[in-house]
């Protein structure tokens, strides 16, 4: 099993005008249907956002956003469609940690690259103000394509064994160490290289031990890269 990744950018200072911008554009979005934490959601997918865009302008990448549609967030370099994933963790990212996105808008949004974000908080700090997140990590990318070829299936109500999370919908998992060095994502974002170097690798340790599982009756059969 070949590991592509292994770092990430930590962002500590989170600046009063990030919060506010966060603040503002998530207050003039609608709720969106099947949206988990209803308007709380806007605010941690709205100040993803938000960094995400400070870190392509310091990496001079190129982007419109395109924030009203469905099917993306921005388009950026030769034309490419992005969109943002944000997660909301209490602990820094690890390398074997989850990036998810949600199975349901699958078919409907095809982006050429998810691009994920992870917003730090302390344990136990629940409230809705986004100031809580003291700590932005921007991890990677994934190409559609690659996320669809060996992307995990959780299924709504699956409780991951492994950190004992409930998945609140389906989601697409992919691994830290799946996604594409940021050094090369800022490359394929900018037009200077046009795939990774590398490609994504099937996941097989955990895809064999979610097959056992199946196999014993602890989880719903669900289709599964092949190893």
């Amino acid at each position: 099993m070949r590991r592509r990744n292994f770092t990430y950018t930590k962002v500590t200072r989170i600046s009063e005008a990030v919060y506010q911008e966060a603040e503002a554009r998530s207050a003039n979005q609608p709720v969106f249907a099947y949206s988990h934490r209803e308007d709380e959601a806007n605010g941690v997918g709205c100040l993803g956002e938000i960094i995400a865009e400070y870190w392509m302008r310091e990496n001079h990448i190129p982007f419109k956003p395109d924030l009203g549609e469905t099917t993306h967030d921005y388009v950026i370099g030769n034309n490419l469609k992005v969109d943002v994933k944000t997660k909301d963790r209490t602990v820094r990212p690890r390398i074997d940690y989850d990036n998810s996105a949600p199975f349901y808008n699958h078919s409907h949004q095809k982006p050429d690259y998810f691009f994920f974000i992870s917003l730090e908080r302390q344990k136990g700090d629940d409230k809705k103000d986004i100031r809580r997140f003291h700590t932005a990590h921007i991890v990677g990318a994934i190409s559609y394509d690659e996320l669809d070829e060996v992307g995990v299936l959780f299924l709504e109500n699956d409780v991951d064994w492994r950190n004992k999370t409930k998945f609140w919908t389906d989601c697409l998992n992919v691994e830290m160490w799946q996604l594409i060095p940021l050094k090369e994502t800022i490359e394929i974002f900018k037009g200077e290289r046009s795939q990774p170097s590398s490609n994504a690798e099937i996941n097989t340790p955990i895809i064999l031990e979610l097959q056992g599982k199946i196999a014993a009756g602890k989880f719903k059969p669900r289709k599964l890269p092949t190893c």
